[in-house]
């Protein structure tokens, strides 16, 4: 009885018949015996009109061919063959006469299409077969077959020898030897030396094979010796790979042929493989220890074998280089393959990152934690169960190693604190490609800085990533060599462009928080657990996938500003939209000033320059050249650093006095302006200090500034700060010369 979908398909030929001409007719129909087989026809097509060259498929005038309709058709496809094996030598006829019509029949094959569609692309097939353009130049060529009869499969991962003529005899090792597929790795030729361990024979032809192989051992024996390959040598080959074979193994064999590439394009090596099962291999071991000169058992053994046996052909699992294109190499992630990376933090951030960067292709990763596993963190982690108590870096240096057996993981237990205090280790950690600190330490971030305030700048990229307290944001940070902060640095930057900007706030709120409700800390297991974040392993992978790959592209670049990469999926409990959803910012360098005094590094923002230097010129079109001016200068001390940021700047309040002798700054509304910054930056800007102008002049302070400081500084002042900067500006507003002075009470025995 006909199902549904092949009553529609034999519908659908009848149209085709019609339309046809004469061309295709149907010639039987074998209706379909039980419920669920298939519906078979028998038709035939006429093929003179299809133009024909050399080495096409030499069609005749009219062709006849089966064609299998499934009872589920339209969602099962049909499959069509010849009804005779005349065209069994080429590329895309399988078993002698079946005809390959898709190349990807998942996505080729469209079943809205029907046999309307399915009989274009047998029309397509045999123009184009008549035409010996099966595999037309550009196009991958169609590879040889060798039906597998077991489930048991062979990974290729090294590119193989180019064989010479007549052929590259050899041996494969065998790097992984599992229960259901085996590794390969290095191939060695026939008479060099061998490493230990269990090896595959080899045969690699410079030349093509049957487009189907053998099933018969004594038939591929035939066919090797028909391509110049010695029947001894594929004999001493099979055994001394048998010889490595371990007891309960079955023996690999591979061979290669010159039958795998792009149509007109240099040809590769299609390996095919086969296995001499474990009882035969052990009998033919036991034949080559038994052999002498007069009792050639190894021989005979082989010889007896050859002639009964069938080919075990099995899967091959391309995962050769020279094979194989990436499928992700068209991915911002491309970046990372062949990468050397340090990570700081094995934890929820740094154990989703360590297996994406194993998947992109990273060569080599330093994994840097301190802590152990434990049964609460799984939920958001990528360890497993049977890892709790082991320590977080050699729990996922073992999942790494589970997703890719060749990758160089090192694991390094303990304070990442001492390891930026130890000479050998920081410089072990300062040559890799890429730092990645996900730790979202203050303490690792500070040391960073600390360090590279005291030595020359050298370091690779180091990206900083963290995530909010419902993991439902996400902060990226990025910071290369030329810039003169670390991690710290940019933080502080970023909180301050983000406080700059209406779509900032809510990642204002959520990274700076000055709620007392959202400062409180959640702890998973209160009294003896570290204070942390609420999400899960989807919502750290959401957030860390989506880093990961802008860090690449940032990386992919060369450019050198510091920059950040903020996210906010929360969403609301629904889609997270709007502007605010992904914001991003990159910085010019900070004017770098150096104070004599105590040793200060100032950092004044390109910003703060600009608005100075106008105030500047302002007063030098007003009142004239001779003329000092002056203003207030707002940012942020960091005695550990001893850094000074300067963020912005004003001009002289309007109680000031300038005149060609000097400038004192008045204090009129300089409160409410630091009130106002203090206020919108959460705390990061406020008033440190003065600027002030030395017209025509080497900016140096005056007895009159000095005075001024032992008067601001000294005892019975109502200045109640610790110290205060003093910018001076000398030469003109458009060929400044800047110094910078930090004045200390401690200067005065204060």
């Amino acid at each position: 009885m006909r199902s549904e979908g092949q009553a529609w398909a034999v519908d659908q030929l009848d149209e085709v018949v019609k339309a046809s001409a004469g061309s295709f007719e149907v010639l039987e129909i074998d209706e379909p015996e039980q419920e669920d087989a298939d519906l078979r026809l028998t038709v035939s097509i006429a093929c003179s009109r299809f133009p024909r060259v050399d080495g096409g498929v030499p069609l005749r005038a009219r062709e006849r061919l089966r064609i299998s309709i499934p009872s589920r058709f339209p969602l099962s496809r049909p499959g069509i063959h010849f009804t005779h094996k005349r065209y069994a030598d080429f590329a895309h006829v399988q078993w002698g006469d079946s005809i390959c019509l898709y190349q990807a029949p998942e996505v080729e094959w469209v079943p809205a299409h029907g046999m309307f569609g399915f009989m274009d692309r047998v029309d397509e097939w045999l123009r184009a077969g008549a035409a010996n353009e099966l595999d037309p130049n550009g196009m991958p060529l169609h590879p040889p077959v060798a039906y597998a009869t077991g489930n048991y499969s062979i990974v290729p991962c090294v590119n193989t020898p180019k064989p010479e003529y007549p052929f590259w005899g050899g041996f494969v090792e065998v790097t992984r030897d599992g229960e259901v597929a085996a590794e390969l790795g290095r191939w060695f030729a026939y008479g060099e030396d061998r490493p230990e361990g269990r090896l595959a024979s080899a045969i690699l032809l410079p030349t093509t094979m049957p487009h189907e192989y053998p099933a018969t051992m004594l038939d591929l024996i035939k066919a090797l010796v028909a391509r110049d390959v010695p029947l001894n040598l594929i004999q001493i080959i099979v055994n001394l790979g048998v010889l490595s074979t371990p007891a309960g193994k079955p023996s690999i064999f591979i061979l290669g042929a010159a039958m795998r590439g792009i149509a007109g394009g240099e040809t590769r090596q299609h390996l095919a493989s086969w296995l001499i099962d474990a009882d035969q291999s052990r009998k033919l071991r036991e034949a080559v220890l038994a052999a002498t000169l007069d009792e050639p058992t190894d021989i005979d053994a082989f010889y007896a074998w050859a002639v009964a046996a069938k080919v075990e052909w099995c899967r091959v699992l391309e995962d050769r280089p020279e094979i194989v294109t990436r499928r992700d190499a068209e991915s911002s992630s491309a970046f990372w393959k062949g990468k050397h990376v340090a990570l700081l933090g094995c934890g929820a951030i740094g154990s989703t990152v360590a297996p994406m960067l194993t998947r992109a292709g990273a060569a080599r990763l330093e994994l840097y934690d301190h802590n152990v596993v434990t049964p609460g963190i799984l939920v958001r982690q990528d360890l497993g169960r049977s890892q709790v108590g082991y320590t977080k870096c050699s729990a996922l240096r073992v999942r790494v190693l589970g997703i890719r057996s060749d990758i160089d993981v090192t694991a390094h237990h303990g304070n990442i604190l001492n390891v930026l205090s130890e000479p050998e280790n920081m410089d072990r950690l300062m040559g890799v490609d890429v730092i990645v600190d996900a730790t979202a330490s203050r303490s690792i971030s500070t040391a960073l800085e600390h360090h590279f305030r005291k030595t020359v700048k050298r370091h690779p990229p180091i990206v900083s990533m963290s995530i909010g307290h419902n993991a439902d944001f996400g902060l990226m940070t990025l910071v290369k060599e030329q810039h003169v902060g670390m991690s710290v640095d940019v933080d502080r930057r970023a909180k301050l462009a983000l406080a700059n900007t209406a779509m900032g706030k809510e990642y204002l709120k959520e990274f700076w928080p000055t709620d007392p409700a959202r400062r409180k800390l959640f702890q998973p297991e209160p009294g003896c657990s570290s204070p942390t974040f609420r999400g899960s392993f989807a919502d750290v992978l959401n957030l860390t996938s989506r880093m990961i790959n802008v860090a690449a592209s940032w990386l992919t670049t060369d450019a050198s500003a510091p920059r950040v990469f903020a996210m906010d999926l929360s969403g609301g409990g629904g889609l997270a939209t709007g502007p605010a959803r992904e914001i991003g910012f990159e910085w010019r360098p900070h004017r770098v000033i150096s104070d004599g005094q105590h040793g200060y590094q100032i950092r004044m923002s390109e910003e703060a320059l600009v608005a100075m230097l106008s105030w500047i010129r302002r007063s030098e079109r007003v009142r004239g050249k001779k003329v000092e001016t002056g203003g207030v200068l707002f940012g942020e001390v960091d005695e550990l650093l001893k850094v000074i940021w300067i963020d912005e700047v004003s001009g002289p309040p309007p109680d000031s006095v300038a005149s060609a002798e000097g400038f004192i700054c008045g204090t009129a509304g300089v409160a409410d302006i630091n009130d106002e910054k203090m206020k919108r930056t959460s705390g990061s800007v406020a008033f440190v200090g003065m600027w002030h102008t030395h017209p025509r002049a080497l900016p140096i302070p005056s007895e009159t500034d000095l005075g001024a400081m032992r008067e601001l500084l000294g005892q019975g002042t109502g200045f109640l700060g610790r110290r205060f900067l003093m910018i001076i500006v000398g030469g003109t507003s458009n060929a400044p010369v800047v110094s910078a002075t930090v004045f200390q009470r401690s200067d005065y025995g204060c």
